[in-house]
């Protein structure tokens, strides 16, 4: 079976170029969706993955729950097929990814859930270079499997949010955000596995800080009115008081 990757974007032109280039990779094709960018980032993707579809989102605004129905509608149309939707931030590592699709068919089982990473970059001098891989210019976090939510009480990080589906049907069935899912026969994994680097705080450079600084004026009301993206209402300095507090967290992690 083939494997299709879906995203979508707004304005992701920093990280785009690292993204594409690593799963391009891995995937036989991607379905990127554009939130009506104003930069590079359409032609980014025209350049570097020519053959992938670039379509224009139906939604005027990002809301998780019609971002993820968007999403699934795409998925229908690929049936056989092994998928994952990712955000930009998000780089799958595929450790043993046909590994672990012989074990979902061997068992009858519909998808793998991969465990997630919040990537903290603790060399912020340290600018990552176009040229060479992401993964492993900055390669320094925290498995959610070892992160105390609780201790850290920071918005937008209570539960862990990053281990993402991957699977064979012929829709995700998420809850909102993609964090869960509604179908049987999902199996934990291991990183041995797979697993998703989420650049949440990495690499922590200006034009990535200005990234996330960004996204506050695209969320949706509804969203808003019921806490969604929270972690995105946020100025400059609460930013980086965040990143001060997670850094002492942040270890290598290896690219199996």
């Amino acid at each position: 079976m083939r494997r299709i990757v879906f995203s979508h974007f707004f304005n992701e032109s920093y990280l785009l170029p690292w993204w594409l280039k690593h799963h391009r990779e891995i995937f036989e094709h991607g379905v990127l969706i554009d939130y009506a960018s104003t930069d590079e980032s359409a032609a980014i993707c025209r350049e570097l993955v020519p053959s992938w579809e670039i379509i224009a989102s139906e939604n005027p605004n990002f809301a998780a729950v019609m971002a993820d129905f968007e999403v699934m509608k795409h998925e229908q149309r690929f049936p056989d097929c092994w998928k994952i939707a990712l955000n930009t931030t998000e780089f799958l590592i595929a450790s043993n990814l046909a590994q672990a699709e012989q074990l979902i068919l061997a068992n009858n089982l519909t998808g793998m859930r991969l465990p997630g990473a919040i990537m903290i970059d603790p060399d912020p001098t340290a600018e990552p270079d176009y040229k060479r891989p992401l993964v492993s210019q900055k390669a320094s976090g925290v498995f959610e499997s070892a992160f105390d939510f609780n201790a850290m009480r920071i918005p937008g990080l209570s539960f862990p949010t990053r281990n993402r589906l991957y699977h064979r049907y012929a829709i995700g069935a998420y809850t909102p955000g993609r964090h869960g899912t509604h179908l049987p026969g999902i199996v934990d994994g291991t990183s041995d596995f797979g697993a998703v680097w989420w650049y949440a705080f990495s690499p922590w450079t200006a034009a990535f800080r200005a990234r996330k600084l960004s996204i506050a004026p695209r969320r949706d009301p509804f969203d808003k009115r019921y806490g969604f993206g929270v972690q995105h209402e946020v100025n400059g300095a609460e930013l980086n008081l965040r990143w001060a507090k997670l850094v002492a967290q942040s270890k290598p992690l290896t690219v199996a």
